[in-house]
């Protein structure tokens, strides 16, 4: 579900929330969080997810909501300002007047100030996956998706790029066409992001915080049918993805420890597998295979990676995958994390 869903943002909504059998979206209720509200300062982990933005202890397990967002909206993408007090993240909805589609919000740690930081003025304009630069600036990616004329829902084209957004006054400028999923690389000015071929994936590619020397990431023969959710480690010297049917003409690379999260694999039977690569891209590492697709988080010092998969909160190490946590049936199917501490 998780694969599919992501291929379009406009479809994200809808099929994450399917997949997260039982739970209502944004402002809903579930039994699974706790009602308390302003769980933040005390959240060793945040995680978007269709109940909101969650607030998890260091064992991944809900201790209730950073914030109260409206009914039927979904969160994803968090990412932690550079002094860790604001969370930014995308948040779809429907709104008067401008339909659906999704804008980046920001709300304290303690679940003070929600606030939209890039608002839009059109339906299916999609702002998602914010990432903070070196000197605080977030970069995103926005994506409109043009309707056909004799048939309204039906989407002839998709228009992908990458911006640069100043947090506190809202401008923002395009960095360039055709990128997705950005994650900055601040100790170099640089952006690692899925480069687009027609609204494609088409790999991950590197350039510079300016949209500048775009050139692919990996200097391996790899190639993937399926990537997504890159994530540059906060040293700057490695980057992790989830991603599945692998290719490749060079020798198979290391298969560290696994995840206990074997049985069934992703849907098509692909594997999905959890990759970690130098920033440089001269090799890659798989350090776990995952029921299904998932999005990484690194924790502060970059030596262990968390995520979720079919409900089940997972930390690992980056280096071969050693399992450190693992906790079952914390009641969220998938979430977007981000490491607090």
């Amino acid at each position: 579900m998780r694969r599919a869903a992501a291929t379009l943002l406009f479809v994200l909504t809808i099929a994450a929330v399917a997949c997260q059998g039982g739970s209502l979206p944004g402002g809903g209720t579930s039994s699974v969080v706790p009602d308390e509200v302003g769980v933040g300062p005390r959240s060793s982990f945040i995680a978007a997810t269709s109940v909101g933005l969650v607030g998890l202890d260091a064992r991944g397990r809900p201790l209730g909501r950073i914030v109260s967002l409206p009914v039927g909206s979904q969160a994803s993408g968090p990412a932690l300002s550079l002094d860790g007090k604001t969370i930014y993240f995308a948040l779809s909805q429907i709104r008067a007047g401008v339909g659906f589609g999704s804008e980046i919000y920001a709300v304290g740690l303690d679940g003070t100030d929600l606030r939209p930081i890039v608002a839009r003025d059109q339906p299916n304009v999609f702002y998602a996956s914010p990432t903070v630069g070196a000197a605080g600036e977030l970069y995103v990616h926005r994506r409109y998706a043009k309707d056909d004329p004799g048939h309204p829902g039906v989407q002839l084209e998709t228009v992908d790029w990458i911006e640069r957004i100043d947090p506190q006054t809202g401008e923002r400028h395009k960095v360039l066409d055709d990128g997705a999923e950005p994650s900055a690389v601040r100790g170099a000015a640089a952006l690692v992001f899925v480069h687009l071929d027609r609204g494609q994936q088409a790999g991950l590619w590197t350039a510079s915080a300016e949209g500048s020397r775009t050139a692919p990431f990996l200097q391996t023969a790899d190639r993937f049918w399926w990537l997504q959710a890159p994530r540059v480690s906060p040293n700057g010297r490695e980057v992790a993805w989830s991603s599945a049917g692998r290719s490749s003409t060079a020798p198979a690379p290391v298969i560290a420890a696994r995840t206990s999260a074997g049985g069934r694999l992703a849907h098509l039977d692909i594997p999905s597998e959890l990759y970690v690569a130098p920033i440089d891209g001269t090799a890659l590492r798989s350090i776990a295979t995952t029921r299904d697709d998932v999005v990484p988080a690194w924790s502060p010092d970059s030596t262990k990676i968390a995520f979720i998969a079919l409900a089940t909160f997972y930390v690992v190490t980056a280096s071969n995958g050693e399992v450190l946590v693992e906790t079952q049936g914390i009641g969220l199917n998938y979430g977007d994390l981000v490491w607090v501490r």
